[in-house]
């Protein structure tokens, strides 16, 4: 079984790389419309904190555990000290803690993700909601998304979106009450930009790739990045993700 991914290598160029607190600002609205203004929250995987930042600017209370203390570190300059370094398949918290949790971009990264589940499900109240937005990206059919789809699947391992997400949650006592899609999200970038991303290995299923994988499994299509015609030019790509309401079962 693989380890949970932990992010503190990321941590110095994440917000600069993922769009930092504007990107938090636009997938709060995805929460804050599927969780209570009045009951406390728990952010299950909360990286530098620009999700948690943005929901407590729109009224939210919230605490958060993350397994990168780098990460944190970034966190509690943004929402104070409302954060614990700690593994989503070992929660800090005593049975039924919660009402309501949420995950966004984690379960993708996340060793035993079953297990992960079952904590969830142990430290929420019986009728308590998990919202989890997979990490895992729903591509267009540009042919740089064809060629990005291609490295995700070549290298990533593990998949969370919902087809198999939802039957490992309803294994440990979970009801998937909503399975959808967020708004699209749109990219521009030049396929030159994205293969000199992937040569300095900015995705994180790239970290732990040896040279020799990486010469295997992703430099051709790196290659094919740079052939595409003006490879200098920049391209509009739209990428889609899903959005899960799971509710712990009595």
């Amino acid at each position: 079984m693989q380890s949970s991914v932990n992010f503190s290598p990321a941590a110095d160029f994440y917000d600069k790389t993922r769009g930092g607190e504007a990107r938090g600002r636009r997938i709060a609205p995805a929460i804050t419309e599927r969780i209570a203004k009045n009951e406390l929250v728990l952010d299950a995987g909360m990286g530098t904190g620009v999700v948690a930042l943005a929901l407590t600017e729109l009224g939210h209370t919230v605490v958060g555990i993350d397994l990168s203390h780098s990460m944190l570190r970034k966190a509690v300059n943004r929402i104070g000290n409302a954060a614990a370094a700690a593994s989503l398949t070992a929660l800090p918290f005593q049975s039924a803690t919660f009402s309501q949790i949420y995950s966004v971009w984690v379960t993708h990264v996340v060793g035993d993700l079953r297990k992960g589940l079952s904590e969830v499900h142990r430290v929420l109240k019986p009728g308590g909601r998990y919202v989890v937005i997979p990490g895992m990206i729903l591509f267009d059919d540009h042919e740089v998304s064809r060629i990005m789809e291609e490295i995700q699947s070549r290298t990533a391992e593990a998949d969370d979106r919902a087809e198999r997400l939802v039957p490992l949650a309803e294994s440990v006592g979970f009801r998937a009450v909503e399975v959808g899609e967020l708004e699209a999200a749109t990219h521009e970038h030049s396929p030159e930009q994205i293969a000199s991303g992937l040569e300095q290995r900015m995705l994180y299923h790239l970290w732990a790739v040896d040279d020799s994988v990486f010469d295997e499994k992703v430099a051709p299509l790196v290659r094919e990045l740079r052939a595409l015609p003006d490879p200098e030019a920049q391209v509009t790509r739209r990428t889609r993700r899903q959005v899960i309401v799971l509710e712990r079962q009595p």
